[in-house]
C-alpha cells in the first residue's frame, strides 16, 4: 500500500525552490543550555530565519489543543460524554439536537475538527521547509502520530461508553500532543542567548528538575482523571482533609485522598522548580519569567483545588482545576524545552538520538505518507458509505504508513547513486553518510514485514496482499527497471501510487468493486501531471543523474502537452466517478471547480512551458487530490 511513492522516488514533495536546507553533521547531539549559549551561530541546529506564519501556526495549534482539553474537561464535569452517543455524527445528524449535554459534547468534537488540520499543517510545513532540523521534524511527527491515536481513542471512548482507563489515556494523549507542540515552538523560536553566563552544571541541574516537575504534573493530571472516572472526584467534602477527619472513612475516599497527596507533593516540587529557575545564576529573563509562572500557576492551582470542596464541587471550579493543571503542565514543558536545546556540535549524547530518529523518519518520506493516509481514508469511507470502524481506520493507517515508509526506505537504498549525483538529494541520510545503505535496506524490509502482519492480523488478508504488491511493484518494476530505462517510467509506474484507495476499500469490504477501481484510475492519471510538473522544475538534476524523465528526453514543450492530455483524462474520470458511487453534492462541485482550475493551470503550462507555470501546477496538484478525497469522505459521512 504505497501512496504516490513512485512520483517521488528521488525526492519528496518538498523539493521546490522554497524549501530550506541545512546539511546535518554526521554526528549531532543536544547539549544543555550553557553549551548552546556558548556556541557560535553555525553550531546551532536552528533555522537562520524565523517564519512568522509558521510560528503563528505553531502557537495556534498549541492554543487550540489547550482549548480542546478545557472543553473536554467541561464535557467530563457536566456529564456530557454521551451527549452524542454515536461517532463521528451526533444522533446521526450533522447539526445535533439543541440540548445542553449534546451541545457541550458537540462543541468538543467541533473543536477537535478545527484543531486537527492545524496540527497536520504544522507537521506538513515542518517537513516541507525544515526537514534538516530534527527538533522541528521529530516532535511534529510524533504529534501527528499521536493525533491519529487520539482521533481513534475519541471514537472508542464514546462507543465503549466512557471507560475510565480509556478516558485517562485519551487525556494523556492530548496532553502529550500539547507538550510536543510547545517544545517545537520553543526550539523553533528561541535564538541562542549568547550573553547568558549560566554555568553548564547549573543548566544541567535545572534541566533535571524541570523534567521531574513536568513528570509530576502529568502524574497528577492522570490520577485526577482516573479518580473522576471511578466516581471518587467529589467524595471528600472537606479540604485539605476528607470530611474534617485526618483518616477517610470510606475506601473510595482513600482513592480521592491519594490524588490529593500526589497533588501536594507535586505542588511542592513545582514551587522548588520555579524557585530554582528564578535563582539560577546567569539565567536569562525568559527562564526567570518561566520560573515565576510555574510558581504562580502552582499556587493558583492549589487554591482552585481547595475551592472545589469549598464550593460544593461547582462545575466552574472543577473545569478551572483541569484547565490550570494543563497550563501548569505546559509551563513546565516550556521551561524544560528552554533549558534543553539542540546543538550541531559533536560531543554529548541526547542529540544523537533525535538526529537519528529524524534521519530514519526522512527515509520514510513522511509527506508522501500523509497523502497516502488521505487516499486510503477515502477508499475506506466510500466503501463504508459512512464512518468505518475506528479499529479498522487505525490499523489501516498504521499498517499502510509502515508499508509506505518501508518502500520509501528501500527506494533510498536503491537510488543512493542517483541521490549522490543530484544536488537536492545529497543531504539525504544515505548520501550524507549518516545511515548506512544496509541499515536502510533492512529498515525498509522490516517495516514491510510488520505492515503485512498488522494488516493481515487486524484487518484482512486482501488489504495486506495489496500493500505488499504495491511495495513490490514500486521497488522492482518502477525503481529498479522503469525509472532508469524509459521515458514512460512515471506513466506505467503510476500503478504503485494508486494502490491506497484499493487497500482502503478492501479493508472495509474484503473485496474490490468498480468504484474502488475508479479511485485507482484517478490517482493513476493524477500522477503523471503531478510528477512531470515537478520534473520540469528539476530537469537539470535528472539530466546530471542520467535519468530519462520526459523533460530531459523530449523537452519541456512535449512534457507540457502530455500533462494537458493526462489532465483531461484525470478530470473526466473524477466527474464520471459520480455515476458509480454516491458521493454527495460537495464532491460534484469540487470535481467540477477544482478540475476546471487544474485544466486551466495545465493549459497555461502548455501555452507557456517553463518552471513558474510548472511550479503552480505542481503545488496545486497536491491540494487538488487531497481536496477531492476529503470532499468524497464528507459526502460519504454527512451525505452532502
Amino acid at each position: 500500500m504505497i501512496c504516490y511513492l513512485l512520483s517521488h522516488s528521488s525526492g519528496g514533495p518538498a523539493t521546490g525552490a522554497r524549501r530550506l536546507r541545512l546539511p546535518v553533521a554526521k554526528t549531532i547531539h543536544y547539549a544543555g543550555l550553557a553549551q548552546s549559549m556558548m556556541a557560535t551561530p553555525k553550531e546551532i541546529n536552528h533555522p537562520k530565519q524565523i517564519s512568522r506564519p509558521f510560528l503563528s501556526l505553531l502557537i495556534a495549534a498549541a492554543v487550540a489543543v489547550f482549548i480542546l482539553v478545557t472543553i473536554g474537561g467541561t464535557v467530563r464535569v457536566t456529564g456530557s460524554g454521551l451527549g452524542c452517543p454515536d461517532w463521528p455524527l451526533c444522533h446521526g445528524r450533522i447539526i445535533p439536537p439543541f440540548q445542553f449535554n449534546t451541545l457541550v459534547e458537540y462543541t468538543h468534537r467541533l473543536a477537535a475538527s478545527l484543531t486537527t488540520p492545524l496540527i497536520l499543517m504544522a507537521g506538513a510545513i515542518g517537513w516541507w521547509r525544515y526537514r534538516g532540523y530534527p527538533l522541528i521534524t521529530v516532535p511534529l511527527t510524533a504529534a501527528m502520530v499521536l493525533l491519529g491515536v487520539e482521533v481513534v481513542l475519541g471514537g472508542i471512548t464514546v462507543l465503549t461508553e466512557l471507560p475510565p482507563a480509556i478516558v485517562t489515556v485519551h487525556l494523556a494523549t492530548a496532553e502529550s500532543i500539547f507538550a510536543l507542540l510547545l517544545a517545537t515552538l520553543v526550539w523553533y523560536w528561541q535564538a541562542p542567548a549568547k550573553q547568558s553566563q549560566i554555568t553548564l552544571q547549573t543548566a544541567l541541574n535545572l534541566r533535571e528538575w524541570a523534567a521531574w516537575g513536568a513528570a509530576s504534573v502529568m502524574v497528577i493530571l492522570l490520577s485526577g482523571s482516573y479518580i473522576v472516572g471511578q466516581g471518587a472526584g467529589t467524595v471528600c467534602a472537606g479540604w485539605p482533609f476528607c470530611d474534617g477527619g485526618i483518616s477517610p472513612r470510606l475506601s473510595i475516599q482513600w482513592l480521592h485522598m491519594a490524588h490529593r497527596v500526589l497533588a501536594a507533593l507535586g505542588g511542592l516540587l513545582a514551587l522548588w522548580v520555579g524557585f530554582k529557575a528564578m535563582r539560577s545564576n546567569g539565567a536569562s529573563p525568559v527562564i526567570r519569567w518561566l520560573g515565576a509562572s510555574v510558581i504562580a500557576l502552582a499556587v493558583i492551582q492549589t487554591l482552585v483545588g481547595a475551592a472545589n470542596p469549598w464550593t460544593g464541587f461547582s462545575q466552574l471550579a472543577r473545569i478551572a482545576h483541569l484547565s490550570l493543571a494543563t497550563a501548569l503542565w505546559g509551563a513546565n514543558v516550556v521551561l524544560l524545552a528552554s533549558v534543553w536545546r539542540p546543538q550541531a556540535k559533536a560531543g554529548a549524547g541526547g542529540a544523537g538520538l533525535f538526529s537519528l530518529i529524524a534521519d530514519f523518519l526522512a527515509l520514510t518520506k513522511p509527506l508522501i505518507i500523509m497523502l497516502l493516509l488521505v487516499t486510503a481514508l477515502g477508499g475506506m469511507f466510500l466503501a463504508a458509505q459512512g464512518t468505518p470502524p475506528a479499529s479498522t481506520i487505525f490499523f489501516v493507517l498504521f499498517g499502510g504508513s509502515l508499508g509506505a515508509g518501508g518502500a520509501n526506505a528501500i527506494n533510498h537504498f536503491l537510488d543512493r547513486d542517483i541521490d549522490q549525483s543530484m544536488s537536492r538529494t545529497r543531504v539525504r541520510p544515505i548520501p550524507g553518510q549518516r545511515i548506512s545503505p544496509t541499515i536502510a535496506l533492512l529498515f525498509g524490509i522490516v517495516l514491510n514485514i510488520i505492515a503485512f502482519a498488522v494488516l493481515a492480523t487486524w484487518v484482512n488478508l486482501l488489504s495486506a496482499v495489496l500493500t505488499l504488491c504495491a511495495t513490490l511493484f514500486y521497488v522492482f518494476i518502477y525503481t529498479m527497471w522503469l525509472k532508469r530505462t524509459t521515458v514512460q517510467n512515471i506513466v506505467i509506474g503510476g500503478a504503485a501510487g494508486a494502490f491506497p484507495p484499493l487497500v482502503g476499500w478492501a479493508a472495509v469490504t474484503g473485496s474490490l468493486a468498480l468504484p474502488a477501481w475508479y479511485l485507482f484510475a484517478i490517482v493513476f492519471f493524477w500522477t503523471p501531471p503531478h510528477f512531470w510538473a515537478l520534473s520540469i522544475m528539476i530537469q537539470n538534476d535528472y539530466a546530471k543523474a542520467n535519468i530519462p524523465m520526459m523533460p530531459v528526453v523530449r523537452g519541456v514543450p512535449e512534457t507540457a502537452r502530455q500533462i494537458l492530455l493526462h489532465s483531461v483524462i484525470l478530470v473526466t474520470l473524477t466527474i464520471l466517478f459520480i455515476t458509480v458511487q454516491p458521493v454527495g453534492t460537495l464532491y460534484i462541485l469540487g470535481a467540477v471547480l477544482l478540475g476546471a482550475y487544474f485544466l486551466y493551470l495545465a493549459w497555461r503550462l502548455f501555452r507557456n512551458p517553463g518552471i513558474p507555470a510548472a511550479r503552480r501546477l505542481y503545488l496545486f496538484s497536491l491540494l487538488y487530490l487531497t481536496s477531492l478525497f476529503l470532499l468524497a469522505m464528507l459526502g460519504a459521512v454527512f451525505g452532502i
